[in-house]
């Protein structure tokens, strides 16, 4: 037996922003909280979305880090509260998101803040959600997942609940037209990491591999056309859709390896989530390669333009060349030292990584310690 999750509705689609008044209309919202982050706050975008919002009495807070921390929670939470607010409208990438996900269920489970990690705390409905993201990578418009960094592990962890999955999701791809073309590059590859690793998964399953499939395929096909040419809006919507769907498969099949030897990376050295990912990719595929042939295999015609003109038998180590390629030219950094990582924090790295419990157990290959270090090692080139 599978599950797989859906936010309430979704509307898609260039100008769908708009819809906004009329589903806190339906909703009867009198009084708003919009959340968002001092990137998004001066973009023209977002304050077209605040002038939609105008007779919703919206109190906005623009602050929410890049990388938030657990303690960050309890803050937003107390400005929430004091305000009343009936619904709240994420603007932003991924941690506005979360954060969102996090504030709507504490206002109505006020224990809830005191410890986030225990998700049975959470009781009563959430607050209602509006997600909008300004990315195509996350996909936590459509996750019940919130990730946030725990200081004292140098770590990034997720939790889980089904509390966390938006009311509602606007997808309109001219609230990302303004990311910068490296954000437009790592955030579109975490979400092909979303749509790769949900597809070998051990909890995989047809109904979510029909979601990894139409991910993998618009993700392929867009973002390098968006990260060429920011204000092709077609290129733009096609890749907010691919990550949304990347988002979906998670609700029923989870990442794996990829994503729990980036955690590590993000809680110690704050290096961005998508640009970890990105570093990781190849090389996690590479050890993963002998346990996912036919995984890959199906894939490839998605992924590879060419893939007629070459061998059936080398699709799969065709498709770990394309993912690393891929991420070679979308210019993202392909080593470790990059971000001042020596050797010596090899150990540490690897004993971190191999906490991520969560992720791993479902990894199809079961990796050692020693293939885990050596995929960190081989990164410091």
């Amino acid at each position: 037996m599978y599950e797989i999750g859906f936010p309430k509705k979704v509307y898609s689609g260039l100008d769908s922003v708009e819809k906004l008044p009329e589903l806190l209309d339906e909703q009867k919202v009198r009084k708003v909280l919009v959340m968002t982050d001092q990137g998004v706050y001066p973009q023209a975008a977002f304050q077209k979305v605040l002038s939609l919002l105008e007779a919703y009495d919206p109190m906005c807070i623009h602050d929410i880090p890049p990388e938030p921390s657990v303690y960050d929670i309890a803050r937003v939470y107390e400005e929430a509260r004091k305000a009343e607010i009936e619904a709240i409208v994420a603007v932003g990438g991924g941690s506005v998101m979360d954060m969102t996900k996090m504030v709507a269920d504490c206002l109505t489970n006020p224990e809830y803040v005191e410890d986030v990690q225990d998700t049975g705390r959470i009781q009563n409905p959430p607050a209602k959600t509006f997600m909008i993201p300004t990315t195509a990578g996350t996909g936590a418009e459509a996750t019940p997942n919130a990730i946030f960094l725990f200081p004292e592990q140098n770590l990034k962890i997720g939790i889980v609940s089904p509390a966390f999955v938006a009311s509602y999701v606007i997808l309109d791809g001219k609230m990302t037209e303004s990311l910068p073309a490296s954000l437009t590059a790592s955030t579109g590859i975490d979400a092909l990491c979303h749509a790769v690793e949900s597809y070998i998964s051990i909890l995989a399953n047809p109904l979510s591999r029909v979601f990894s499939r139409a991910a993998t395929k618009k993700i392929c096909a867009n973002l390098e056309k968006a990260w060429k040419d920011g204000s092709d809006l077609e290129a733009r919507q096609n890749l907010l859709e691919g990550a949304f769907l990347a988002g979906v498969c998670l609700t029923s099949s989870s990442t794996v390896a990829v994503h729990a030897l980036s955690y590590p990376l993000g809680g110690k050295y704050h290096i961005p989530h998508g640009v970890s990912n990105a570093i990781l990719l190849e090389a996690v595929m590479r050890v993963n390669l002998p346990d996912c042939r036919e995984a890959f295999t199906e894939l490839a015609p998605l992924m590879l333009p060419d893939c007629e003109n070459i061998p059936k038998e080398t699709w799969p180590e065709a498709v770990v060349d394309y993912m690393g390629s891929l991420c070679r030219r979308l210019q993202i950094p392909d080593s470790l030292r990059t971000f001042g990582i020596e050797p010596d924090a090899l150990d540490e790295l690897t004993d971190n990584a191999m906490e991520v419990k969560r992720l791993l157990l479902k990894n199809p290959r079961k990796l050692t310690r020693q293939e885990i270090r050596g995929i960190y090692e081989g990164l410091l080139r």
